[in-house]
């Protein structure tokens, strides 16, 4: 009677730690990074960074947009500063919504989650695309497959 009701208190606690985990990982919170930091982060990688929120001047939830280009201008990454999260959670859905119907048939993507984060990255035949929002900023990115390590090198200091 007694290893019974040991094993079920023991199972009862493998249960709950398992919960919490769940609960935890799915609560992750990140922290977005400025205008100024994606600059750095893309300066440090050879990247040339324009200002471009001038180009977006009819789109008032815009608050910064900026776009770091290779010198031959063979890839580019763009980042965005958006009034509210709202904003930003809806360029990143309506983005991986037109990644995904242009897909094709042979690809490969990952997504993760978090309470204020959405990343999602697609290879399908010569293109590599990546959107990611965290909480009101987004970094998009849509490019040939040969310049994917670049790409991710910069999007992984970035934490994105």
């Amino acid at each position: 009677m007694k290893r019974t009701a040991i094993l079920t208190r023991s199972a009862a606690m493998l249960l709950l730690l398992s919960m919490m985990l769940t609960v935890l990982t799915g609560c992750v919170k990140k922290t977005p990074v400025t205008t100024a930091d994606f600059m750095a982060k893309a300066g440090e990688s050879g990247l040339q960074c324009v200002d471009v929120k001038e180009q977006f001047a009819d789109y008032d939830f815009i608050q910064e947009a900026t776009i770091a280009a290779a010198s031959d201008l063979s890839y580019q990454l763009e980042f965005y500063v958006f009034t509210n999260s709202s904003q930003a959670c809806s360029f990143y859905t309506n983005n991986r919504t037109i990644f995904d119907m242009n897909k094709g048939n042979v690809y490969t993507d990952t997504s993760k989650e978090g309470a204020n984060y959405a990343r999602y990255a697609l290879n399908a035949g010569d293109r590599y695309m990546f959107v990611a929002y965290v909480k009101n900023t987004v970094l998009y990115v849509d490019t040939d497959k040969t310049h994917k390590d670049d790409v991710n090198a910069i999007i992984d200091a970035l934490k994105y």
